[in-house]
């Protein structure tokens, strides 16, 4: 997980009048509102799901703003991001821009929060009052409905639901789902919702990393690897076949691990294994974070301020699980193997990340074990020897190893009683 330190050091500026300055280098949209409503302006504020749902980074270094035109510089700047700022009761609510009703100009403004009828869960309280500013404008017959998850997640849910029926018919409210449309389309998402809300299905995840040490000969590592375990399982093409992706039926993971040990041109890196629910991004790391400099700037005093993100580095298979229908299952696969060495570029304390990395999506019968290929480092080398006094002599030789980098992955859904 990526941490950022960013140092503000605006506060205390404030109460003496000094201009303020920003240095923010690819700071999300939401840690930008705290820094700046929070900790520079101190007064509260609300974003609102579509704000969070743009995933947007903000990044800029601007000194000398007069403290009277902070909360104008920063109002333009969201607004170059899609963003208004709308206040109400002295509370400043972070909204998309959406274009005025009836503005024959184009002229873009703030959508405004509206109230909600009130909404009441089965515990009895009353959760639409704190949502009133994160619902869009409605229409003269929509209602508005409290909708608790059995089983999946209210982020999942959202989505389900704004694909179906638009943005605006589900938010969530905590652990709950506020639905708002006509009474005939809420009546149409708790359907859609009954109907999906069940249990997740589990997969079990299981991945490992083999390098592959052959010469330019011996072919691609994928290939070497795919025929020595045709050799010693028996096993066949899947469903996949392809220069750089290939399945295999008829074998576990486990077995096409074990085999490939007696052979000394493969060597395991890594092996991991994972279980979770389907839809959800599973995580296998073996590695660190190492601290690396995104920005340097200066503060109104001279000094040097560092902004510090931490970097994941080592052996990280990050694997997307869909389970689809006939028994089988889409994987969506970002594999890397990384380290990070001394920079030579000019760029003091920070180090220089070296990885190589495969991104893919494949939909494979469950069960079936996965190679992915494509990863390869290709050396050569030249030699000559002979006496000194005898150049001409000399004996020369070249050799040329070429290593090859495959992800052996296999995804089978768990059985349940």
């Amino acid at each position: 997980m990526k941490r950022l330190l960013i140092v503000v050091l605006l506060a205390p500026l404030m109460a003496f009048g000094a201009p303020v300055s920003f240095n923010f280098n690819a700071v999300p949209l939401v840690s930008f509102s705290q820094s700046v409503f929070k900790n520079l302006l101190h007064v509260d504020y609300v974003v609102s799901p579509e704000v969070l749902a743009m995933d947007r980074k903000i990044t800029l270094s601007v000194a000398g703003i007069d403290e009277g035109k902070t909360l104008d510089f920063v109002q333009g700047i969201l607004k170059q991001q899609g963003v208004g700022v709308d206040v109400r009761d002295g509370v400043y609510y972070l909204v998309p821009l959406v274009k005025a009703v009836g503005d024959t100009e184009g002229i873009v403004a703030a959508a405004k929060p509206v109230l909600v009828p009130s909404a009441v869960s089965a515990d009895g309280s009353d959760h639409a009052g704190a949502l009133d500013a994160m619902v869009g404008r409605r229409q003269k017959d929509d209602v508005s409905e409290l909708y608790t998850p059995k089983n999946r997640p209210s982020d999942f849910l959202v989505a389900l639901v704004g694909a179906s029926f638009g943005p605006r018919a589900a938010v969530a409210a905590g652990a709950d789902l506020l639905l708002t449309g006509s009474q005939d389309d809420v009546d149409k998402m708790r359907k859609v919702l009954d109907s999906v809300d069940s249990i997740p299905r589990l997969v079990d995840v299981s991945a490992s990393w083999i390098e592959v040490t052959g010469n330019e000969s011996d072919g691609r590592g994928i290939s070497v690897l795919a025929t020595v375990l045709g050799a010693k399982l028996g096993v066949s093409l899947g469903a996949v076949s392809s220069g750089s992706a290939i399945s295999l039926k008829g074998s576990r993971f486990e077995l096409v691990v074990d085999a490939l040990k007696t052979d000394g041109r493969f060597k395991q890196v890594s092996n991991s294994r994972v279980v979770g629910d389907e839809y959800e991004k599973l995580v296998l790391t073996v590695g660190d974070e190492t601290p690396t400099i995104s920005s340097t700037g200066k503060d109104n005093s001279g000094n040097t301020v560092q902004n510090i993100v931490y970097r994941p580095s080592g052996v990280i298979v990050d694997v997307l699980p869909k389970v689809l229908g006939s028994g089988r299952i889409q994987l969506v696969v970002d594999g890397q193997i990384s380290n990070f060495k001394a920079t030579s570029t000019g760029v003091t304390n920070s180090p220089t990340l070296i990885k190589r990395q495969v991104k893919t999506k494949v939909t494979v019968p469950d069960g079936e074990v996965l190679l992915i290929g494509g990863l390869n480092d290709n050396t050569a080398s030249n030699n000559s020897s002979a006496f000194s006094f005898l150049p001409s002599w000399a004996a020369k030789s070249s050799s040329s190893s070429r290593t090859d980098l495959v992800l052996v992955l296999s995804a089978k859904v768990v059985k349940t009683e």
